[in-house]
C-alpha cells in the first residue's frame, strides 16, 4: 500500500484528503503545518507527498526545499495542491523539484490522476 503525506494548514480540506485516498487504497497520513510536515515525511518516508504553498510555520516552497536538502527525502515526490495559482508561483514550485502542481479548486478526478501517476 502506497503511503501518502498530506500537508496541509485546512482541517477539513487535509480531512477530506485523507478520507478520498484511503478510499482509494492509499494509506494516508496529514500534518497541519510545513514544519510538522517535514518532520513526519523524515520520520515516515512516504512515497507522495501533497503539499499546500501557503502555510504557517514553514510554506510549501520552504517544505520542499528543506525535503531536497535531505538524501532520505531528497527523491519524494512532492504534489503542490495551492489556490496560489499565479506564473510566478507555479514556475518556482517547479524549479524547486515539485512533481506536479494542482490549483484549487481542483476536480477530485484530475488530482486522484496526478496522484496516481506520482504514486508508483
Amino acid at each position: 500500500m502506497k503511503r501518502v503525506l498530506v500537508i496541509e494548514d485546512d482541517e477539513d480540506l487535509r480531512s477530506d484528503l485523507i478520507t478520498v485516498l484511503e478510499f482509494e487504497g492509499y494509506e494516508a497520513i496529514g500534518a497541519e503545518n510545513g514544519q510538522q510536515g517535514v518532520l513526519m515525511a523524515r520520520q515516515l518516508l512516504p512515497d507522495l507527498i501533497i503539499c499546500d504553498v501557503n502555510m504557517p510555520v514553514l510554506d510549501g516552497f520552504e517544505v520542499i526545499m528543506e525535503l531536497r536538502r535531505n538524501l532520505q527525502t531528497a527523491a519524494i515526490p512532492v504534489i503542490f495542491l495551492s489556490a496560489r495559482s499565479d506564473k510566478v508561483a507555479i514556475e518556482r514550485g517547479m524549479k524547486l523539484g515539485a512533481a506536479a502542481y494542482v490549483r484549487k479548486p481542483y476536480a477530485l478526478k484530475e488530482l486522484l490522476a496526478v496522484v496516481g501517476t506520482h504514486a508508483c
